[in-house]
């Protein structure tokens, strides 16, 4: 992952599994962290807000800014930020909630060493510390960059490289601890492509105008790094062509990301010895005892041609290039910790040039999210005692259990799955671990350091070391259930097909999304649709080739497959047809699993209501809005959202969900409720999709 959950790239927020990796977990994709409430101060006692609405747009044609229309246009972004959404309600109530803890803990002296507490107040200490920052500039590194400058050979290249991963660095790959794809119940190593500064190989590959311009500024950005570290002008831009050369090979042996979302394309299980004659010029049995871990005997190889390719590269490219490489690549992942030259150069290329945010957040905010990355459990162990009181967590487990009832009925049902399939998947739903608010065991930190007087920068290093070693301490042992992929105060939620499992964390669990006094058309709208969402994911284009114990078997007759692929394939099409900034399409084999969850979420939560609703009158509210019409504004206006033209591109050609827009418009095209709901005919206007290509996979 090139960018992380904190401000920069150090802190990976490091998981073990490849679901999460791949991004195709989590509801909300890239979400407007972090943001103000905007919303729901006007929220009716119904749980829509009119004032939002645009009713000058017709529903039929534009339902997301019929829904939305007057929020998207009197809310402009703050220059801070590349979106800005009705999501902000809920982080903006969480960051002051987490402010407050790291502020009232760096103000104690008397916390007892080595508790949580103290843990977290100290990193954010150190971090708010900008005079000792500033004071140290990059000296923090000048050993490591000696040892780098002191490389001699090949074989002192790769030992450099397995000092560097465990600090949280891409240097050439990724390497962690993921679940066995043919055996659920271990966890086994996992080498992974990487070692790119750009966000994905298509901004190397492509041709296009975005992807041009993109890679002279980031060649531009890799030429001030190095003039910040005292190279002259001449030099620092012979350096930035090496390096740049060097990711260019690497990102033309890269798997394209929507076929990362392939399990069966990425899961290469191999002995140390097999991995060792893949790659003869880099010695994984060397690497795993430099980085410690020499007990590790099987490796799953995400994609054993990348490791071809850099294999050839080690010895194909001067020692003094890859030098360069590991110098910027130190540099650029460290700069958000080190003095203000480097992290405001560190912002003007990945939040200005990609992203398109007019000025870094305050300090105070990066440092919160830095902290929430590196010490995330022992953050949500103190949200949760004041944020997520026990009735919310049953209102929630209620929700779930509707949720799950209605699937279960409408699989009995489907014309299109036959006994066999359905039998499998009445088994997976059957078998989801639920996990609502909080993890019953909270992760141990007993062995990570962090230091109130020591450097920043070397508390966020500590950090990675911890959680790098701690995956990797996992494998060869039997998976543990009770782990969480979120942090429990996250505004998001996943579904996890190796765990078979559908998580909500307390985060997310939070009005306007969820409130536990609102009626069923309000919370089923929205949070309904999450939970929903995350529960078809057990049977998307991922989902569906696991079963219920997490293993990657077939358990689809040939037939059934060729229907879902069909049906599938209708979204693939859809999508593929919307474009976003004007001239950016979306890619509809990356977004369709996404696309097909948000219709499918949608679709039960709908059955839930009428369910709910079934003998009793469907009465109008106040403003004219039947209990279906209600919810989905509902559903639409928890997506409301504007963008940076910078920020759509870069989901469109990396995130595998939809930007906002075309959640809902995507989905509610496919639906006859919502059809019949707002009595949508077939004019040439209308957003619907002819009824011959509307998915209808539940």
């Amino acid at each position: 992952m090139p960018r992380s959950i904190s401000q920069g790239r150090f802190i990976l927020f490091r998981v073990s599994n490849f679901f999460s990796r791949t991004a195709i977990a989590g509801t909300l994709g890239i979400v407007s962290a972090l943001l103000i409430p905007a919303h729901s101060a006007e929220q009716s006692k119904d749980g829509i807000n009119v004032a939002s609405m645009d009713k000058t747009v017709a529903p039929c044609h534009d339902f997301f800014r019929y829904a939305d229309g007057t929020w998207l246009k009197n809310t402009p972004i703050p220059d801070d930020y590349a979106n800005w959404g009705i999501l902000s309600v809920i982080n903006e109530q969480n960051l002051n909630r987490v402010h407050k803890i790291l502020e009232d803990a760096a103000a104690k002296t008397d916390l007892a060493p080595g508790s949580v507490e103290k843990k977290i107040g100290d990193l954010y200490f150190s971090g708010m510390d900008s005079k000792k920052i500033e004071e140290a500039g990059a000296t923090v590194l000048k050993a490591e960059f000696q040892r780098i400058n002191n490389i001699k050979d090949t074989a002192e290249l790769q030992a450099e490289i397995a000092r560097l991963h465990p600090f949280g660095g891409n240097d050439l790959f990724k390497f962690s601890a993921d679940q066995d794809f043919k055996d659920s119940t271990q966890y086994i190593g996992s080498a992974w492509q990487g070692g790119l500064g750009l966000p994905d190989r298509d901004y190397y590959t492509n041709s296009d105008e975005d992807s041009v311009k993109k890679r002279k500024e980031y060649t531009a950005h890799i030429e001030k790094m190095f003039e910040l570290l005292g190279n002259t002008n001449a030099q620092a831009a012979e350096k930035a062509k090496k390096v740049m050369d060097i990711e260019m090979k690497l990102a033309e042996a890269s798997m394209k990301n929507e076929d990362t979302r392939k399990p069966e394309l990425v899961y290469h299980k191999m002995t140390v010895a097999e991995l060792d004659k893949l790659t003869p010029h880099f010695s994984w049995t060397k690497y795993l005892a430099e980085i410690g871990h020499p007990h590790i005997q099987h490796i799953s190889v995400g994609q054993p041609e990348f490791f071809k390719a850099m294999d050839a590269q080690l010895v194909a490219i001067p020692l003094d290039d890859w030098k360069d490489y590991l110098t910027f690549h130190l540099i650029d992942d460290a700069a958000p910790y080190l003095s203000s030259k480097f992290e405001e150069e560190d912002f003007n290329f990945h939040g200005r040039l990609l992203e398109g945010k007019k000025k870094i957040l305050p300090r105070w905010k990066r440092v919160v999210e830095t902290t929430n990355g590196a010490l995330g459990e022992a953050v949500g162990e103190v949200y949760v005692r004041t944020a997520f009181p026990p009735e919310a967590k049953q209102k929630a487990l209620h929700l779930v259990h509707q949720l799950r009832e209605t699937l279960k009925d409408d699989l009995k049902t489907l014309d299109w799955m036959s006994p066999e399939t359905r039998q499998n998947a009445l088994a997976k739903i059957d078998s989801f671990q639920e996990k609502i608010g909080y993890p019953d065991k909270w992760r141990d930190y007993s062995k990570l350091h962090i230091s109130r007087d020591g450097s920043y920068f070397a508390n966020v290093t500590r950090a990675n070391e911890f959680e790098f070693n701690r995956q990797l301490n996992k494998i060869g042992k039997p998976v543990d259930r009770t782990e969480w992929m979120m942090n429990a105060h996250t505004v998001n939620a996943y579904y996890n097909p190796a765990m078979n499992e559908i998580v909500f964390p307390a985060g997310i669990l939070q009005p306007p999304i969820f409130d536990p006094k609102a009626d069923d058309a309000t919370n089923l709208g929205g949070m309904g649709m999450v939970i929903g969402h995350e529960m078809t994911h057990g049977f998307d284009d991922q989902g569906s080739k696991f079963d219920a114990k997490g293993n990657m078997v077939n358990w689809w007759t040939p037939e059934d497959m060729k229907r879902f692929e069909s049906r599938v394939d209708l979204i693939r099409n859809q999508y593929d047809g919307y474009v976003v900034a004007g001239d950016t399409h979306l890619k509809g084999k990356l977004v369709s699993g996404e696309a097909a969850a948000d219709l499918g979420g949608l679709t039960i939560a709908y059955k839930t209501l009428e369910r709910n609703l079934a003998g009793k009158p469907h009465e109008k509210d106040a403003n004219g809005f039947t209990p279906e019409q209600r919810f989905f504004i509902a559903f639409a206006q928890c997506w409301a959202t504007n963008y940076r033209p910078e920020r759509e591109r870069l989901i469109a050609k990396t995130n595998p969900h939809p930007t906002a827009e075309y959640r809902v418009n995507g989905t509610l095209a496919n639906m006859d409720a919502f059809a019949e709901a707002f009595k949508c005919g077939d004019d040439k206007d209308s957003m619907m999709l002819p009824t011959d290509k509307r998915c209808r996979l539940w």
